[in-house]
């Protein structure tokens, strides 16, 4: 696979991408992470509550019990978060890239919208999370490049398995508040695997192979020529001042 035309960061959201010889390790950490940051943002959409969590998640109770233990994530009640003294922000990120033919792209989102449309010779990534400034940083996208193609996941930011659980509580409330929306540009030829918890996907003028699935909103494939202004002039209504700027290989927090 040939090396990627790299990335920008923009307001402080910076991808983190492996390099190619340990890219399977990278790959394998970055899955768990996203499995753990899916069950908090589950349990803290439903304040906590186990039995809601997994028909949120679409398991049964005692796989969602056994994939906590593993994940090393402790039952416990989720407060709401006292954030009025922290006002909103937005932090985006535009990235760019290439796979091999054949390549996939899996692009996986925790509380907000991802949309898929055609794209060109590239993969174009952009992606806006907003929320409170204090727990803004409790989520970062994380991107890794592998054999297979990308993915790119948004996680939870350096959450370790044997933290307190009153922490733990706080996490998941502060995943739980954070939105992030997601757009991927995506070249022909290109399989798309694409996922989220709390929001719809969109999957506009794709030619190419697609799994979609969100447990808690739509999916709705439609084709380019009904929504022309959209794929062609702007990401996605949301993404306010979203302006493609020049590449650099990006760097890790």
């Amino acid at each position: 696979m040939a090396p990627s035309a790299g990335g920008t960061e923009e307001d402080g959201v910076r991808p983190r991408v492996a390099s190619y010889e340990d890219n399977a390790a990278g790959l394998n950490r970055l899955l768990e992470a996203y499995e753990r940051s899916l069950i908090l943002a589950a349990l803290g959409a439903v304040g906590g509550r186990q039995r809601s969590a997994a028909v949120l998640l679409r398991i049964g109770p005692s796989t969602l019990h056994e994939k906590m233990k593993r994940l090393g994530i402790r039952p416990h009640r989720v407060h709401r978060l006292r954030t009025s003294g922290s006002p909103e922000v937005c932090a985006s990120l535009h990235w760019k890239g290439s796979v091999p033919p054949g390549g996939t792209l899996e692009v996986r989102g925790l509380n907000g919208p991802v949309r898929i449309e055609a794209g060109e010779d590239q993969i174009e990534v952009f992606a806006a999370r907003r929320g409170p400034r204090a727990i803004l940083s409790a989520i970062e996208i994380k991107i890794v490049e592998h054999s297979r193609g990308v993915t790119l996941c948004a996680v939870c930011q350096g959450l370790d398995p044997s933290m307190p659980r009153r922490l733990q509580s706080r996490v998941a409330s502060a995943v739980a508040s954070v939105r992030v929306d997601l757009v991927a540009r995506v070249p022909p030829g290109v399989h798309v695997i694409a996922s989220t918890v709390n929001d719809d996907i969109e999957v506009v003028g794709l030619t190419s192979n697609v799994e979609a699935e969100t447990t808690n909103g739509r999916v709705r494939f439609l084709s380019a020529a009904s929504v022309p202004d959209r794929v062609v002039e702007s990401p996605r209504p949301g993404f306010p001042n979203q302006t493609p700027v020049g590449g650099h290989t990006p760097s890790s927090d």
